[in-house]
């Protein structure tokens, strides 16, 4: 008769299953895969890595690119795109005449137009040995590609609402004019940082009307128009009973107006007037500007706009900027400018006078721009971060010696710190185009190590033919 076979036969012989309670914990710890990702030893060293096969964007894709796919395009053949405007079909008399008399003649009036091509484009490179590992993604090559066209895009696309060829220091500017230069400066509505309303897109819409045009497209950021939809909110009305899995909210994607219907384009790219850098944005930006100060003068102001009853306070900080970049900001300045309700009354606007670096360097300053703080109670403290200050305006420099006057702009409240800014017109081909000397395109280039470098290139101007047909939607703020 066999007797029954416990574990307690093998007590002290350390065999699997009855080894020391210390001998079995370092065993099993030598077999966990772990979480390791650096320094892997025991199991963790033979587990295989998992990484995700697509790759996940986190920035912008080509669905944000908004205004470019929309612009018409055009074919350019020269360096210098000309074009004839017609002005008018004659002088504004009375075409009324007696029996049998002649009529006076009448001429219409033209004017020739310019606009110089720019050139834009980006430089990629892929190492050899890039090219013959197993990527993650696909080709490392067509997906550099593909990135490099996004950068260029994502700058086209701004440019051709913020671009100004006008803050060339010489002369010869390296950027184009985009909406910002190009719309006549006498179009515009402004909302004196009052969030959209239905109101605010009718009213431009018939200055539009006013000047012959039949505005199709607005462009608009995100946020404001997200705001005007909000407005909607309180007229919003929900059948009851409500349906099952039913819908609330709103999604505005057209409005009616006496012009016609207008197509919104809400764009990513469109957004607050922003904050100073608080260090250079490329290698090659300007050195910063030592100083900004102000002083009152004048009758052409309007610090009544967007600013409470009484003596307000504002403080300045500027930056340099060149074709690569923009410089950090300034010092801010020690005390509060203070502007009185008299001054305000007044009309004064505030003379502002910006010192170049004291040494210039190889990279000069070819425009500066000019960031304010909103109202400060009278009295209050001086800000400190550069996230409480505003761009307000651009102005080209007039001098680079170090330690010169830079630029003497006057700040005449056009345009309120933490604003929007929006864009309404005639989106055809007769009104705005964008010429394109060479469309997007890649450009190989020599090989002189072992790797692949190439350019994405593009040269081409935005035209916009007749100026008035397009309106600027200024100071527009937000719902708090």
């Amino acid at each position: 008769m066999y007797g029954q076979i416990s574990l307690r036969q093998y007590e002290g012989l350390n065999g699997f299953g009855s080894a020391p309670a210390a001998d079995m914990q370092e065993l099993h710890k030598a077999l966990e895969a772990g979480y390791q990702v650096t320094s892997q030893t025991g199991g963790s060293a033979l587990r295989v890595e998992s990484l995700e096969a697509s790759l996940k964007v986190v920035t912008w894709s080509n669905h944000h690119i908004k205004f470019w796919k929309k612009i018409p395009k055009s074919p350019a053949y020269s360096t210098v795109e000309e074009y004839n405007q017609l002005m008018s079909y004659g002088p504004q008399h009375f075409a009324f005449t007696q029996e049998g008399e002649l009529p006076p003649a009448t001429d219409t009036q033209y004017a020739r137009r310019t606009q110089l091509v720019k050139f834009m484009g980006t430089q990629r490179e892929v190492s050899h040995p890039a090219t013959l590992i197993h990527p993650a993604h696909g080709d490392i090559i067509a997906l550099e590609n593909q990135n490099g066209i996004l950068w260029l895009l994502e700058r086209v696309e701004q440019a051709l609402f913020s671009a100004d060829s006008s803050l060339a220091f010489d002369g010869q500017a390296e950027q184009w004019d985009g909406l910002d230069a190009l719309i006549d400066a006498t179009s515009f509505v402004d909302l004196q940082g009052q969030p959209m309303q239905e109101a605010d897109i009718e009213e431009a819409s018939n200055v539009i009307i006013e000047n012959y045009g039949y505005p199709t497209d607005l462009f608009l950021g995100t946020r404001v128009q997200s705001d005007l939809v909000k407005t909607m909110y309180p007229r919003e009305r929900i059948q009851l009973p409500a349906p099952q899995n039913g819908q609330i909210g709103q999604a505005i994607n057209t409005m009616a107006t006496q012009a016609g219907v207008i197509e919104f384009n809400p764009d990513i790219f469109i957004r607050r007037l922003p904050s100073p850098p608080s260090a250079p944005t490329h290698a090659n930006a300007p050195a910063t500007p030592q100083a900004i100060t102000a002083a009152d003068t004048g009758t052409d102001g309007d610090f009544n706009k967007g600013a409470p009853a009484g003596s307000n306070e504002y403080n300045f900080v500027v930056t340099a900027c060149n074709r690569f970049g923009e410089s950090a900001h300034s010092p801010i300045m020690v005390a509060n400018h203070e502007m009185t309700q008299v001054e305000k009354d007044a009309g004064e606007h505030i003379d502002l006078t910006i010192t170049n670096a004291a040494t210039i360097g190889a990279f000069p300053p070819e425009y500066f721009r000019v960031y304010r703080t909103a109202p400060i109670a009278s009295g209050g403290a001086v800000p400190t971060a550069a996230t409480q200050f505003s761009l307000i305006m651009q102005v080209p420099c007039v001098l680079q010696t170090g330690g010169a006057t830079g630029a003497s702009p006057d700040d005449v409240n056009f345009l309120l710190p933490f604003t929007n800014v929006a864009y309404m017109g005639e989106l055809t081909p007769n009104v705005i185009t964008f010429r394109q000397l060479a469309p997007l395109m890649r450009l190989d280039l020599a090989v002189l190590a072992p790797a692949y470098r190439w350019m994405i290139l593009m040269y081409g101007t935005p035209l916009l033919f007749a100026p008035k047909k397009w309106i600027r939607m200024i100071n527009i703020g937000q719902l708090v």
